[in-house]
């Protein structure tokens, strides 16, 4: 214990010593925003590539889009860049006004060639955020015939196929579909690459915010936009620091010297809200944590050994410790809220039930396997967890931590555990990752698909489900399909094990109002207040 609280000071410590001096030697200032949080996996602030939850959280504040959802409201979404639209009779084209007299950050006037770039932009370029325009069936040869701008402040969508049109209008409202500005990004483009490397550490946006400084794994600071359309922000400034470590964010809070700490440990939580000096924000997330089981391996690709990881995990021991704050149990695939919702949740740890799987899976002497997963908490825990009932049935996980989401994208790990989460508040987004692969073979263009990720050759059935309930327009036929594609997952022993539905957990300061957590990731900073 002792040895633990003397590395937690001494990170603190070298925490400050980073600091600006005045930093360091106070609470923070009335006029700016300090976010403590993990940029690990933080590669980047293009819009178009970015897919983690902080980076799509600096999005929200650095672009726009032609709509969005207020965190309290996800079933109607509010204009943004658009003013109005309407869809047409057939629900194929979907036609925008585009607000007057909005300007980027570089002075440009924001017009609806700017849109259409930019979501032209999005599709072409074909990185994990392209999903949100290329599963409604626009790729790079006909997403300039559907997606144009008849005027200055008109832009015109046409949809390939017939989807229901909540799910286009949520696709529009996630950080993907961010509003570039195309002069900007054109001039600063290298071989083609449409300002992509310009990008990575710059901005090109119309937001509340700008950005200042960007530096991985270290800091981002962002500036008020003054002349922001929607009014300027109470906050001169935003920095969002890196800080993996729950101690050190817990000491830096403590002190004042960060407004709000995303990552903190459920010991740390816990003792916040038992003092009653921080508010502690519970967001539910549209997504879950997951154990993903390479089939490309011949043994994890058995299906009673899928069934048997199911049965190796404590639910209700990891409920009321680890997971207690940043997790609700749910063995099924649609989150609560949604439609479709099944509370049903049949398994339960039990070693020997596994053993017997496995068993009758021709592995009754187990075998050894390498678990890959990120840094930070809950991970850490709940895989040691696992890793213990794990043993008990025979099975050895060597645990790997570190950054191996570039190792899972390539369909390279045998096992990985992480948490998923979808910025379209609908089942399908859901479904589309965990119950759709089209196509399973290597460099597939919706690789951005946990179950393509997983190499998992989903049942048709399944599959056929989830594009009927996408097409469907009438919500309570939605819903039955949703429950019956809830079963089917459930029966299924997929290659996907979930178990507990993510909830994104922030610690924030009694001096901020204002700072409020959305499902979707996009939590805005332009209404933040501090006292």
């Amino acid at each position: 214990m002792l040895r633990r609280q003397f590395l937690a000071s001494v990170a603190a410590a070298a925490v400050a010593a980073a600091l600006p001096l005045d930093a360091a030697m106070a609470a923070t200032p009335k006029d700016q925003l300090v976010i403590a949080t993990n940029m690990t996996t933080m590669r980047g602030v293009d819009p178009h590539e970015a897919n983690q939850i902080e980076s799509i959280e600096i999005l929200a504040n650095l672009y726009d889009r032609l709509v969005y959802f207020e965190p309290d409201n996800l079933a109607e979404p509010k204009p943004q860049l658009a003013t109005e639209w309407q869809v047409s009779a057939d629900g194929l084209t979907f036609t925008f006004k585009i607000r007057d007299g909005v300007k980027f950050h570089s002075g440009n006037p924001l017009t609806a060639k700017d849109v259409e770039w930019s979501l032209h932009r999005l599709v072409k370029l074909g990185l994990s955020p392209a999903i949100d325009l290329r599963q409604w069936g626009f790729n790079d040869e006909n997403v300039e015939k559907l997606i144009r701008a008849t005027d200055a402040q008109t832009v015109v969508i046409e949809t390939p196929e017939l989807w229901n049109q909540s799910l286009i209008l949520a696709s529009l409202a996630s950080s993907g579909c961010s509003i570039v500005d195309r002069e900007l990004a054109l001039s600063k483009e290298q071989d083609g690459d449409m300002g992509r490397n310009f990008m990575q550490a710059s901005d090109a946006g119309s937001g509340p915010f700008s950005l200042r400084n960007f530096r991985p794994n270290d800091v981002l600071m962002a500036d008020a936009n003054p002349d922001y359309w929607n009014g300027a922000p109470a906050m001169r400034r935003v920095i969002m620091r890196h800080m993996p470590e729950s101690s050190v964010q817990r000491l830096q809070l403590e002190a004042g010297d960060v407004d709000v700490a995303t990552r903190l440990s459920s010991t740390d939580l816990a003792g916040f809200e038992s003092a009653g000096n921080i508010d502690i924000q519970k967001v539910p997330g549209f997504g879950f944590y997951y154990i993903a089981l390479n089939q490309k391996d011949d043994i994890l690709s058995r299906p009673q050994v899928r069934e048997a990881f199911r049965y190796l995990i404590d639910y209700e021991g990891l409920a009321s410790t680890v997971m207690r704050y940043y997790g609700v149990m749910r063995q099924t695939i649609i989150p609560t809220g949604l439609p479709g919702v099944v509370d049903e949740a049949p398994y339960k740890l039990d070693v020997e039930k596994a053993k017997a799987l496995l068993a009758e899976a021709g592995l009754a002497d187990g075998f050894a396997k390498t678990c890959y997963l990120p840094s930070g908490t809950p991970y850490f825990e709940f895989a040691q967890s696992l890793q213990a009932n794990a043993a008990k049935a025979g099975i050895k996980l060597d645990l790997q931590v570190g950054d191996y989401l570039g190792k899972f994208r390539e369909r390279a790990t045998d096992i990985y555990f992480a948490r998923s989460g979808e910025r379209l508040p609908d089942p399908h987004s859901i479904l589309q990752s965990y119950a759709t692969n089209s196509d399973n073979s290597d460099g597939a263009p919706l690789s951005g698909l946990l179950a393509w990720r997983s190499a998992w050759d989903v049942p048709k059935p399944l599959q056929e489900k989830v594009t009927l309930a996408a097409r469907e327009t009438d919500p309570a036929r939605r819903a039955e399909i949703y429950t019956a594609l809830n079963e089917e997952y459930l029966s299924c022993s997929p290659a996907l094990v979930t178990s507990f539905e993510r909830i994104d957990v922030k610690a924030v300061g009694k001096r901020v109002s204002g700072y409020t957590g959305h499902p979707a990731w996009v939590t805005r900073w332009d209404k933040v207040t501090k006292a």
